[in-house]
């Protein structure tokens, strides 16, 4: 196998020192949080209140405490015009290996360290020179990073478009996007609830509407939705959340949902402390069996996990849950939008609105760079042939049945 993009010695030199370019009428500088004094932090927060005060991972306040055990590894570019603070990239150093997937099976795991921009894009202006001057840096600085990884960049995007169209993209890095576009879906809370509830056909509104009355009248004992905001109500939450976590097959197969409980711990705590958290338990019978954990930014509550009870799936309390936390979101410190996140076909169904969005990898041209491409492209093609012949002869959810069975 080719060696790596970088050597363990360049891992180890893993801290942003700040440093300074300069070109045409910008400069840019790189500082890591961790050793950004209290005037930078200060401007950074400024911009971000100016430019856009409802995406937090451009919040350097968020982040430090969204990122407490990770900080040295987020650095933030900052652009400046005139001395002007007028651009602002936030990126996070991770080990984080690139796996290769026949299905649900991981047939191949290459270590890759990744530089993750932040967030859903640049908050430069739609300036080429801007954009050229920052992955000219990249391209420089790349000594403890293989690759720079774009997770959710929208397709309608300056930053999209400039990556695809660049002429120094094209010559300085291998660009592959390692899957499709993808909806991005986003709930507008607009108007009141009922409204919302009119964008179901008539017989999908009077379906989900017998779910709910279902269980509110009953079927599974005394049915209540609890939601939870301050510090003090954060250990039942998470308590009571972690216990239908650990029932799941994504916890089970995948170690996800809550699973990593420390850091979910920190996470809701600080958010809890600074009046950001905002989750939900639904009870039975006084019992927790579905919970959602989220966050509501300035107008933006975002959905970070969502989970319940697999004996009660016929029940559709999962379903239930969704639907009374929108309906909270009616009533109750209404945002703006419900940023659903990722893209699910359970929240296609709840969104009223929604924006394609890319995963990209930004690698230097090098032969380790072309074998992960490479690799992670073949099994991707036979995972989709596979994929499709199951569906031709109807196993595709009974295989998808027994793998969670497993």
């Amino acid at each position: 196998m080719p060696d790596r993009l970088i050597t363990p010695e360049q891992v180890q030199d893993s801290q942003a020192q700040p440093t300074e370019c300069h070109r045409g009428p910008y400069s840019l500088r790189c500082d890591s949080l961790a050793q950004a004094d209290a005037s930078l932090v200060s401007q950074w927060k400024s911009f971000h209140a100016q430019h856009s005060s409802d995406e937090p991972m451009l919040d350097p306040e968020w982040l430090h405490g969204y990122f407490d055990d990770q900080i040295q590894n987020v650095r933030f570019y900052s652009l400046y015009q005139s001395g002007r603070l007028s651009g602002l990239a936030p990126f996070l150093r991770r080990d984080w290996p690139m796996q290769w997937h026949l299905g649900p099976w991981k047939v191949a795991q290459c270590p890759l360290v990744r530089l993750r921009l932040l967030g859903t894009s640049l908050e430069f202006p739609a300036d080429e020179a801007a954009y050229d001057m920052l992955f000219r840096e990249l391209s420089k600085a790349g000594r403890d990073f293989d690759t720079v990884y774009l997770e959710e960049t929208p397709l309608d995007s300056f930053l999209w478009t400039y990556l695809h169209r660049s002429e120094f993209i094209r010559k300085n890095y291998l660009l592959y996007q390692p899957r499709p576009a993808a909806p991005r879906p986003a709930l507008r809370v607009e108007g009141t609830f009922q409204q919302y509830m009119g964008k179901f056909n008539s017989k999908h509104r009077n379906t989900l509407n017998r779910k709910i009355k279902k269980l509110r009248e009953g079927a599974l004992g005394e049915m209540r939705l609890v939601r939870y905001e301050s510090p003090e109500e954060a250990p039942a939450f998470l308590e009571q959340a972690l216990e239908i976590s650990r029932k799941t097959y994504q916890w089970a197969r995948y170690g996800r949902g809550l699973s990593a409980v420390e850091k979910v711990r920190k996470r809701l705590f600080f958010a809890a402390s600074h009046g950001w958290m905002r989750s939900y338990l639904l009870f039975c019978g006084g019992e927790a069996r579905a919970f959602l954990l989220g966050f509501q930014y300035n107008g933006r509550f975002l959905l970070d996990e969502i989970g319940f009870d697999p004996d009660l799936a016929r029940y559709s309390v999962g379903t239930v849950l969704q639907l009374l936390t929108v309906e909270d979101l009616f009533a109750h410190h209404r945002p703006h939008v419900f940023d659903l996140q990722e893209y699910g076909g359970y929240k296609e169904v709840l969104s009223t609105d929604s924006y394609l969005e890319g995963k990209l990898f930004l690698f230097r041209r090098s032969a380790y760079a072309r074998l992960l491409r490479s690799g992670h492209r073949a099994c991707a093609l036979l995972d989709r042939t596979a994929s499709s012949a199951l569906e031709r002869f109807n196993l595709k959810a009974t295989l998808r049945q027994k793998v969670r069975g497993w």
